[in-house]
């Protein structure tokens, strides 16, 4: 029978058996007692031998076979499940993983897993029954496993109720990305169709564009619901992280996760593992003080870190917290103008939280020594340069001895989104409302000179005043009036207002990436196409 029309199937399924197996692992280190966990581990490697062996990939087989027998002495009580345990089963589910990748790119998974099975092996006496298990045959479906693996997880009374509630089909990326498009261009047409009902004044075009118009964003509203994915998507590998390293550093560590189930579209959540991956380690390295350190401050040894995620309005809200050592301003003041990165004179004049901030800087770094793990800071430019590039935003709140918390804030979606349209000269651009701080028309007695720089007062805030047109290329407007257009927004992590020739409104765009050589261009986010025709550049401030 030939099975290569399942391997799709195969490899999306085995890979969430892998991260489930992770998770599963880290969750009974910190309670091997728990029965419910201990027989889901069993089950999903049971499941992955099966599809395995179905498909014919007999290495992937015998490895997860050797990790159901080891789990089955667990069930049984003969054994329990110790750090020994967890770590064997951690190394079978990374090379696992490793061979599902392979079986990805083309190849069969042929690892060398003798060794690790070997091992696996050493933990419990392979059974004559579970040998006879293991000799099904490829007969077997992949479908029959997951059917057979449903069965045992769930009481027989409670299937029907499961097959009625949660009907689902698997969709290939790029029909949502593709839907997704076509809902972008629909709605350019929409103000395409504006334009026109305005030059007609037909009544009856109008009506029909207002109900077009409620159409497409309840469209908009369905299409975006179908892209958004639940944070556990990726949540699941975090906790790995936080062990594996909790352990290298020889730290005790106990670390939460809240709110998995906010959703996400899925472009973001692809960008936003390895940032949080970064703060993480942070946290556990230079965030958390060792025992010692933690005794003498009058603290439990075991440090906490928690990684919270909650909805606001149409923004996701992340906060990775750890109850630490905190961080000292004026350390970080002194380390950033030791590394010439800040003046020595303008040192009264940064507050605590631009003092967090310039971790962000790059080049900025308070470790005394290069290890593996750099210390806090090391990085986080790279870090708060991928949650701009996805229209977010990243700040850090810290109190000396108590602890620091990191909090990302992400729309819910960048493919179609609102924009504030200026004029600089002939040029039309696009700012994300996202990033945008405030518009005003500022009057010019309020803008004063510093040296060659023009700066003004927002809030008791000395904000640099930059020409837009300066920055694009493009020639001056002469301004005849008392007030100028600005954009506060933010450049390199710094709040600047910007100047334009005119503000033009607001309006939805769906965004494109720009081809070469454009593309290449800094400061912009992609391209977007007017009701009019006219193509215009969305501007990425972070990378002005």
């Amino acid at each position: 029978m030939d099975m290569s029309q399942y391997k799709d199937l195969f490899i999306s399924e085995a890979m969430e058996h892998v991260r489930s197996m992770n998770e599963n692992i880290v969750s009974l280190e910190k309670n091997a007692d728990d029965r419910e966990k201990i027989d889901s581990l069993f089950r999903l490697a049971h499941s992955i031998k099966g599809m395995a062996a179905s498909m014919g990939y007999d290495g992937i087989a015998q490895l997860a076979h050797s990790m159901e027998d080891l789990m089955e002495r667990v069930r049984k009580k003969d054994i329990s499940f110790s750090e020994g345990v967890a770590d064997l089963l951690l190394e079978g589910a990374d090379l696992l993983h490793v061979m599902l990748r392979d079986v990805e790119a083309g190849g069969q998974g042929n690892s060398d897993v003798r060794d690790l099975v070997a091992r696996l092996a050493g933990f419990a006496e392979v059974r004559q029954s579970e040998k006879a298990d293991e000799s099904r045959g490829p007969a077997t479906s992949i479908c029959n496993e997951v059917q057979e693996m449903a069965e045992e997880s769930a009481p027989s009374e409670k299937r029907y109720e499961r097959r009625e509630t949660r009907q689902t089909v698997r969709v290939k990326t790029e029909v949502l990305d593709h839907l997704v498009n076509v809902t972008g261009e629909l709605i350019t047409n929409k103000y395409r169709l504006a334009i026109i009902d305005r030059e007609l004044g037909s009544v009856r075009l109008t009506e029909a564009v207002a109900e077009l118009s409620k159409l497409l964003q309840e469209l908009h509203s369905e299409v975006m619901k179908v892209r958004l994915m639940p944070f556990a998507a990726i949540a699941d590998r975090f906790p790995r992280v936080v062990r594996d390293l909790a352990k290298q550093k020889g730290k005790d560590v106990n670390f939460v996760i809240e709110g998995t189930a906010v959703e996400l579209d899925r472009g973001i959540l692809e960008e936003l593992s390895d940032p949080l991956i970064h703060l993480l380690r942070n946290a556990v390295d230079h965030g958390l003080e060792d025992a010692t350190e933690r005794r003498a401050a009058g603290k439990p040894v075991t440090g906490r870190i928690a990684l919270v995620v909650h909805r606001e309005q149409d923004q996701v809200v992340l906060t990775i917290t750890d109850d630490g050592k905190g961080m000292d301003p004026a350390v970080l003041i002194e380390s950033a103008i030791a590394r010439k990165l800040i003046k020595a004179e303008d040192r009264e004049m940064i507050s605590p939280r631009q003092a967090f901030m310039l971790t962000c800087v790059p080049g900025f770094s308070t470790a005394k020594e290069i290890t593996e793990i750099s210390g806090r800071g090391v990085g986080m430019d790279v870090v708060r340069s991928s949650v701009l590039s996805l229209g977010g935003s990243l700040s850090i709140e810290s109190e000396l001895g108590k602890g620091s918390s990191m909090i990302i804030r992400l729309p819910l979606t960048v493919a179609i989104i609102q924009v504030l349209l200026v004029n600089c000269s002939s040029m039309t651009v696009g700012f994300p409302v996202m990033r945008i701080h405030r518009t005003m028309e500022l009057d010019r007695s309020l803008i004063i000179s510093c040296g060659r720089q023009k700066e003004f007062s927002l809030d008791g805030e000395a904000i640099p005043l930059l020409s837009l047109n300066r920055i694009l290329g493009v020639p001056f407007e002469r301004f005849a009036g008392k007030t100028i257009p600005v954009v506060v927004t933010e450049i390199r992590g710094k709040k600047v207002g910007l100047t334009v020739d005119r503000f033009c409104g607001q309006q939805e765009v769906f965004i494109k990436p720009l081809g070469s050589p454009l593309g290449k261009l800094r400061g912009q986010a992609g391209g977007a196409t007017l009701g009019d025709g006219r193509a215009i550049i969305i501007l990425d401030t972070a990378g002005l």
